[in-house]
C-alpha cells in the first residue's frame, strides 16, 4: 500500500455523510477507499452545481473535493511504494489544478475530466482490498 496509516482529515470530510461512522473502525485501506468515494461523490456535486449554475454549491462541492484530493496527496507513503507514490502524487496534483481551472471556468467538461482521472484509480485501490487485507493481517501476526 502507498498510503500511510492514517488520514489526518478522514472524519472531517465525511461529517454528515453515512460513512461518518465508519471512519473509526476502519481499516488503513478502507479509509483511503472512503476518501476516494467522497472525492468521487463531491467531484459528481461540483460537476452538477455548475450545470445548474448554482454557484455557491459549486464552491462548497468543489471546495471540498479539493480538500479531499490534498488529504490523498499528503497521505502518500514514499517510503512504501515510491514510484506510485510519485506518480499518484503528479496525478492528484493535476487533478487538483485541474478542477480548480473547472471551478473558475465553470466547465463541468474539465470536472468530468477529473472524475475520469479518478475512476481508474478508486477501481485500482478497490480491486487490491484482499491484499491489502492479508499484509494488515500479516504485520499484526508479526507484533503478536
Amino acid at each position: 500500500m502507498v498510503y500511510k496509516k492514517q488520514l489526518r482529515g478522514a472524519f472531517q470530510y465525511a461529517q454528515g455523510t453515512s460513512k461518518e461512522a465508519e471512519i473509526e473502525t476502519a481499516t488503513p485501506h478502507r479509509l483511503i477507499q472512503i476518501m476516494m468515494e467522497l472525492l468521487m461523490g463531491r467531484l459528481a456535486a461540483t460537476k452538477g452545481a455548475i450545470e445548474r449554475k448554482d454557484g455557491l454549491a459549486k464552491t462548497q462541492a468543489g471546495t471540498r473535493a479539493q480538500a479531499i484530493i490534498t488529504e490523498l496527496r499528503t497521505s502518500l507513503d514514499y517510503e512504501k511504494g515510491q514510484e506510485v507514490a510519485i506518480t499518484l502524487n503528479s496525478l492528484y496534483d493535476y487533478m487538483g489544478r485541474r478542477l480548480m481551472q473547472a471551478m473558475t471556468a465553470n466547465d463541468a467538461e474539465m470536472v468530468q475530466e477529473v472524475i475520469n482521472l479518478m475512476k481508474p484509480v478508486k477501481e485500482g485501490w478497490d480491486d487490491i482490498k484482499a491484499e491489502a487485507e492479508k499484509i494488515l493481517a500479516d504485520r499484526d501476526q508479526q507484533t503478536s
